[in-house]
């Protein structure tokens, strides 16, 4: 069975599943160069079918993210919760496709083509799509499962009982009390950009004092059934470009604006923010352990890469074993949804519950990387053994990035698309941002470790952490070999690696380690501020040179600025 998942919303993608497996999933935005392309995703729907081999006559099932019977008909409170942007795709709906009792979770269409063949098309509602994608990309076979991310049809937070291919749905919040929105809101009103610079604030907040909760606890109210905003503070549902309210900027003071000096006040508020919202999230695991009793949690949606409420929870010690969907953003609903069409809706046995890679984009191999060298006159070595020479290379003090294999799906590089430096000088963070990264000073790097080195470092549970979606606690007797990827407040964004995941990363963390007797390296994402992750060999080249890196290992080859450094 050949099923292709697709969303375009923010992060639009495209993904393959066949006969259970997921072969291939990609964003929109590495093909168009364009961050969170929320377009329809028409070269990752090709890449997609490419990689399977499959033409699209002979596709089956097309699984999409989003149920538009649900998000046509409109709620009781107003008029329509519908986001303007997503009506465009909503005028030629079927007038079968409306619900016309109660909430179906899914709809379906099927399309006869030419030569008596048929193309099924299942709309699964986004929350559910959200689900499925935690739950079949996790290793276990029930959780309690959490999906939280700022609205999908009319839902905005969805608690889930999961077991084998089921769901049940236990409890919903509706948008707009929304959190994703919330957190939206907040990252508009400190002056970055709503949908993106979310990560930018959950960086900032750890410089601050949480002085300001108070104010945020009267905009985000915690109730014993769940939680609710106070909609007075915000205008995002009423789709103006400001998100917040004036009763906001009085309660609150003045807005930053965009690309202006940070304040210490500025710091203050965003802790406070992110110390509500955490309080937010763990109040609903509690009720997903109240409503379950299951010890294993699983959670999805954007709002899942706030790693740092992921490690507050994982402190909280309610469940016994937690996932965090590594492409939990709307990227990974289209997967979830053709996971969800492969296996609950045909049956497609899952087999044995298994952790996905992560590694599931484009590969291009040494003959296209070669092509693109010699066509640009580019000078470039074949060593046996690049990526112990890079290793080398990043405990001598020298930058450099890596490009090999697949490309990593979700917004986190992992060691395929991945920008590398010495994490032991704490000046070597402000060398990443000033020399490649062009960022924010604020913002944090994580560290790469290798899995039986991490909980040494980093405390129990680092061990399991391949997708650095969870923060921990640099132990402080290691704080001198992890000063440049531990925050300020004293956590990182770890990511366990091992020799059966990505072999040739982890050769380049071992040969660092035999140099310098420290088993992890500096890693942030192989891209530039506001570009995104590089796709194909030619993104990589002239990343690499238009940044003052030092080198840059692309498959097989290595080229390096000045060959003194060898």
């Amino acid at each position: 069975m050949k099923v292709l998942g697709l969303n375009f919303s923010n992060d639009a993608a495209a993904s393959m599943v066949v006969d259970g497996r997921t072969i291939f999933a990609v964003q929109e935005e590495r093909y168009s160069r364009k961050k969170h392309d929320a377009s329809f995703p028409q070269k990752s729907l090709e890449a997609a079918l490419k990689a399977g081999g499959i033409p699209f006559e002979d596709l089956e099932t097309v699984a999409f993210f989003w149920n538009p019977g649900i998000h046509a008909s409109s709620p009781s409170w107003r008029n329509s919760s519908v986001p303007r942007h997503h009506m465009e795709f909503l005028y030629d709906v079927p007038n079968n496709l409306l619900p016309r009792i109660g909430k179906p979770e899914i709809t379906e269409q099927v399309f006869h083509l030419a030569g008596g063949k048929k193309l099924r098309i299942v709309y699964v509602t986004h929350h559910l799509a959200h689900a499925a994608g935690a739950l079949f990309t996790s290793p276990f076979e029930k959780a309690a499962i959490l999906t939280v991310d700022g609205y999908g049809e009319r839902d905005s937070t969805v608690i889930w009982q999961a077991e084998g291919t089921s769901f049940k749905r236990l409890w919903t919040q509706e948008f707009p009390h929304s959190l994703g929105s919330f957190y939206a809101a907040i990252t508009q009103y400190l002056g970055f950009s709503p949908n993106s610079g979310e990560g930018k604030l959950m960086g900032l907040a750890s410089y601050g004092e949480p002085i300001y909760a108070n104010e945020f606890r009267k905009m985000l109210k915690l109730t014993s059934d769940g939680f609710e905003l106070d909609l007075s503070y915000f205008n995002f549902y009423l789709e103006r470009p400001q998100r917040y309210s004036d009763k906001m900027v009085a309660l609150l003071g003045e807005p930053r604006m965009p690309e202006s000096t940070i304040t210490k006040r500025h710091e203050d508020l965003a802790a406070s923010m992110q110390a509500v919202f955490e309080e937010a999230i763990i109040h609903l695991a509690k009720k997903a352990k109240a409503l379950t009793g299951l010890d294993t949690f699983c959670m999805s949606g954007g709002v899942t890469l706030n790693c740092s409420a992921n490690g507050k929870l994982l402190q909280t010690g309610l469940f016994d074993n937690y996932y965090f969907q590594p492409a939990s953003s709307d990227a990974g609903a289209g997967l979830g949804a053709a996971l969800y069409a492969t296996h609950t809706l045909e049956g497609v046995p899952r087999g044995k519950p298994e952790l996905l890679s992560e590694y599931l984009g484009p590969c291009h191999g040494n003959a296209q990387i070669k092509d693109t060298l010699e066509k640009g006159g580019i000078s470039y070595l074949t060593p046996d053994d690049p990526y112990g020479i890079a290793g080398a290379l990043l405990a001598k003090g020298f930058i450099g990035s890596v490009y090999q294999g697949k490309a990593e799906f979700g917004p986190r590089a992992l060691g395929n698309r991945s920008t590398l430096a010495d994490p032991r000088g704490a000046e070597m963070k402000d060398r990443v941002n000033a020399r490649v990264k062009f960022r924010e000073g604020f913002r944090p790097f994580a560290p790469s470790v290798m899995a039986e080195h991490a909980v040494e470092y980093f405390g129990p549970g680092a061990d399991f952490s391949p997708f650095m979606l969870r923060v921990f606690p640099t132990r402080p007797n290691k704080l001198d070999e992890a000063a440049a990827v531990t925050h300020v407040d004293g956590g990182a964004r770890v990511q366990s690696v091992t020799q059966k995941d990505n072999p040739n990363y982890y050769h380049l963390i071992d040969s660092f380690r035999r140099e310098t007797g420290t088993p992890l390296v500096l890693n942030t994402s192989f891209n530039i501020r506001g570009e995104p992750i590089v796709n194909s060999p030619a993104d990589a080249v002239k990343c690499y040179l238009t940044t003052d890196m030092d080198f840059l290992v692309l498959g097989d080859y290595l080229l390096v600025k000045d060959s003194g450094i060898l």
